[in-house]
């Protein structure tokens, strides 16, 4: 009979709308076993963590004391803070990561950290040496970045042995978040001509992500520059979080474009709206959510869309009593994925990778089932 593997101990760290999610998905699965959670707000301090996501209780209770998560017995840290935290080399959340390493702990995260090397090899350096000091391994993934293009767009090119040009785009309406912090973050209601600050977070996320997705392909780039524009409100809006009056920040049309001999070769778009007639293209679905990919290659061009939902046999968007974004809980899944491959890598930075897929030349394709 064989012998039951014990569950991965884990520990979420922020309890915000993904943590929340991660909490919930953890809690139903039996391999996994929740041994912590770290929380920022006073509020959720002692709280259980299952009552705290409105699920059963979970016997382990959220704390604001970071020392006692450094602390912890457990195999995996879902590091969850604001998207908006800074993730730069010698930032709070860097070093504490780098702690959380070397102390024993693997982490698997969506706010930063996918490709270090596109921050610099002293970027590399710290987080491969926390890495080898606590024998532990980093990974970084989510919806996007992560499973859009490091995983199916690289998966896609499988039908290709040459490409072109890849251009992905991600559609999101977001009429009905409930969230003002996240809205405001955005820029809608902010004057025309301002800089929100999901201006620099999307630089470091979007361009880590092309970068990536281009060096899983093979594809050495030379350089990519991005293109930002808004939407601007034709009239006033009154929505769930706040009301964006006409002439303000309605939307954004950010594009980050991988050039590659001088040429675009990947193109990833991202179009947030509030008005389905303010987007600068037709929106299909009835969610106004969705994602197209188009790979133009030989001998088989590849196009595709899909959107993301609570249940598509039903057409339900949400299911009842739960009005987490299926996004977030596609950030969310991703991480969950990745525990027993963090913890059963060798030290350092786990990459992700798919069996096969387009590189310029075979002979240069890298995967970890090649050993030689």
């Amino acid at each position: 009979m064989m012998e039951t593997k014990p569950p991965y101990r884990v520990v979420v760290w922020g309890p915000g709308i993904v943590g929340t999610a991660l909490i919930r998905e953890i809690l139903k699965k039996d391999e996994l076993e929740l041994v912590g959670v770290l929380a920022y707000s006073p509020s959720k301090d002692g709280r259980d963590a299952g009552e705290l996501v409105g699920m059963r209780s979970a016997g382990v209770t959220a704390t604001t004391d970071q020392e006692m998560i450094v602390g912890l017995d457990a195999d995996v840290v879902l590091f969850c803070p604001n998207v908006s935290t800074p993730c730069d080399l010698d930032a709070e959340a860097t070093n504490m990561i780098c702690r959380l390493l070397e102390a024993g702990k693997n982490v698997v995260t969506p706010i930063g950290y996918w490709y270090p090397a596109y921050q610099g090899q002293a970027y590399v350096d710290k987080l491969e040496a926390a890495c080898h000091k606590g024998g532990t391994s980093i990974h970084s993934t989510g919806v996007n970045p992560g499973w859009l293009n490091e995983r199916i767009v690289v998966g896609l090119t499988g039908a290709c042995t040459s490409i072109s040009s890849i251009k992905v785009q991600e559609f999101n309406n977001n009429a009905k978040i409930e969230s003002l912090d996240m809205m405001q973050a955005i820029g809608y209601g902010l004057p025309e001509g301002s800089k929100p600050w999901i201006e620099n977070v999307g630089d470091r996320g979007y361009g880590e992500t092309v970068a990536l997705t281009c060096h899983l392909l093979g594809v050495t780039i030379d350089r990519i520059k991005s293109e930002k524009s808004y939407i601007i409100a034709p009239r006033d809006y009154e929505l769930k979080a706040l009301t964006v009056p006409k002439g303000t920040i309605a939307g954004l049309v950010y594009k980050y474009i991988a050039i590659v001999d001088n040429k675009p070769f990947f193109t990833l778009e991202e179009i947030w709206y509030i008005d389905p007639a303010t987007c600068p293209e037709p929106i299909e679905g009835d969610n106004g959510d969705f994602y197209s990919i188009t790979i133009e290659g030989a001998p088989v061009s590849v196009r595709a869309k899909f959107e993301l939902m609570a249940s598509a046999v039903d057409n339900l968007r949400f299911r009842e009593g739960d009005n987490t974004l299926p996004a977030y809980y596609a950030t969310a899944v991703p991480l969950i994925q990745a525990i027993p491959i963090v913890c059963g890598a060798e030290a350092g930075i786990v990459y992700p990778y798919t069996f096969a897929h387009f590189v310029p030349d075979l002979r240069d394709f890298t995967s970890p089932l090649i050993s030689a």
